[in-house]
């Protein structure tokens, strides 16, 4: 992991420590929230945090709302000793670490969202999974390999590194293949499998020609996975990246797409669907939304385009003015 990754998680660990522990002053709240909007990865390594804190909490077998009020300040304690013994990136190694240690039973487990939810999920092994909205994954550990399969969606996975034991995602007949890194893959309807690497190395291979040579892609390099084709790689601008990650955040980010596409990708996120007539659906947007709010993107980019909107019950109508 790179020296500023690593000064990111630290203070990721830092902000969800002292917020698990009550309320922030107004004055830590303001650069809790300036530090959140000063970089995209803030958030994604917040949120890894946080999946942590609660991961050690459900393992404990803790609910701090109904159970002993003794219990609560002991977990309260817990962690308040964590914030004051070392530097905050070994915090989030060591809870990583009990989490491991606690976890029991099988360690083949499916983990899942609906339409508009996110999850980050905490592997035995370390590694952390974020789920996008109607995704799911199942995992399949042994003492070989950390196998996981990608049934639907996309997810992010940031690796525990273990070179004697390789973490492989499959996706459909794509296999990717690494030890320690981050990286997403997506697997959408009527589109190719992608893959996006944020650091590390990977290689990728087609399932049903195990013996060709793998295709590696390393960090800010896309992947393209056509069926029947050859794996493509290429090179990503890392504000392309940062687009591709904005959910995230809980964003959408559209970079001159038509309305028809925009509709199409807001229709992951929420039940309330955008119809967008033929006779403007290939007019153009770009700017960042807030995924969960479709009907605050139509007025947007209605007043933006001079159209007209709309609403009615679970639909949202574009048309021309």
């Amino acid at each position: 992991m790179s020296s500023r990754n690593q000064e990111i998680d630290s203070r990721s660990a830092d902000w969800a420590a002292k917020r698990d522990l009550g309320d922030l002053s107004p004055q830590e709240q303001a650069e809790f929230e300036a530090w959140l909007a000063a970089d995209p990865r803030h958030l994604g390594a917040y949120g890894r945090a946080e999946a942590v804190l609660c991961r050690v909490e459900r393992l404990n077998g803790l609910d701090v709302e109904g159970d002993s009020n003794e219990k609560a300040e002991r977990s309260v304690w817990s962690r308040r000793r964590l914030v004051v013994t070392g530097s905050a990136a070994a915090t989030v190694a060591a809870i990583v670490a009990v989490a491991h240690k606690l976890r029991t039973g099988s360690e083949q487990d499916i983990y899942s969202t609906e339409i508009g939810q996110m999850r980050e999920v905490v592997l035995a092994d370390g590694s952390i999974v974020s789920l996008n909205t109607n995704s799911e994954i199942s995992v399949d550990f042994s003492r070989e390999a950390r196998n996981i399969n990608l049934l639907r969606g996309e997810a992010i996975f940031d690796v525990a590194k273990n070179k004697h034991r390789p973490f492989i995602v499959s996706a459909g007949d794509t296999r990717v293949r690494a030890i320690g890194t981050s990286f997403m893959v997506s697997m959408l309807p009527r589109k190719p499998v992608q893959i996006l690497v944020r650091e590390g190395v990977i290689e990728m291979r087609r399932a049903d020609v195990l013996e060709a040579k793998p295709v590696r892609a390393g960090a800010n390099m896309q992947a393209i996975a056509r069926p029947g084709a050859p794996i493509i790689t290429q090179t990503m601008p890392e504000e392309k990246l940062a687009r591709d990650l904005a959910w995230q955040r809980g964003s959408i980010a559209l970079d001159n797409q038509t309305l028809a596409d925009a509709a199409d990708e807001f229709a992951r996120y929420s039940e309330v669907h955008i119809i967008v007539a033929p006779s403007v659906s290939n007019r153009t947007v770009t700017g960042l939304f807030a995924s969960h709010d479709p009907v605050g993107f139509a007025k947007a980019v209605t007043a933006v385009l001079k159209l007209r909107m709309e609403v009615k019950g679970r639909e949202v109508r574009i048309f021309e003015n």
